[in-house]
């Protein structure tokens, strides 16, 4: 019989200082991967696909914009999208005069922190080429850039 699993809300992985809060499967014995995140202004990840994992996010504070395909859409407190596997799609807070966005990322089947996890491992910064190198690794490809490239936004 599984066990029931109690996972305090300090408790997780941060894959780096502005990582979000994981509680990923290997945590939880859950087959998903739950993150807390707290989206800075255009922190955002570039457009991207999932081979094999639904990416769902629900907002619980701020708005969150979000491209699905070529659609942009704004998410507000409340609001739920759910992207299947081999769908692009990104997210950020593209709104300069509001505080960091709240919102959970629940990502079926689990496996996303494999990806961070790749990708710090070594100690070097991030670059695009090290991005696309991990996360072809990991089920994921690049196909475009952050929102706020599409949009014209600068920090």
């Amino acid at each position: 019989m599984a066990q029931a699993q109690v996972i305090r809300a300090a408790e997780g992985e941060r894959y780096g200082p502005a990582s979000p809060l994981f509680k990923h499967g290997s945590l939880t014995g859950a087959p998903f991967d739950f993150l807390v995140v707290n989206m800075d202004y255009l922190s955002g990840p570039p457009l991207h696909v999932h081979e094999l994992q639904h990416d769902t996010f629900y907002v619980v504070e701020g708005v969150l914009t979000v491209q699905i395909a070529d659609e942009v859409i704004e998410l507000k407190p409340g609001d739920f999208a759910s992207v299947p596997p081999g769908v692009p799609h990104t997210f950020d807070n593209t709104r300069k005069d509001q505080p960091p966005v709240k919102l959970c990322n629940v990502m079926t089947p689990g496996g996303l922190d494999a990806f961070f996890v790749k990708l710090t491992e070594d100690g070097t910064p991030p670059d695009p080429a090290k991005f696309a190198a991990v996360g072809a690794q990991c089920g994921m490809t690049f196909v475009g850039p952050p929102l706020a490239v599409r949009l014209g936004l600068t920090k």
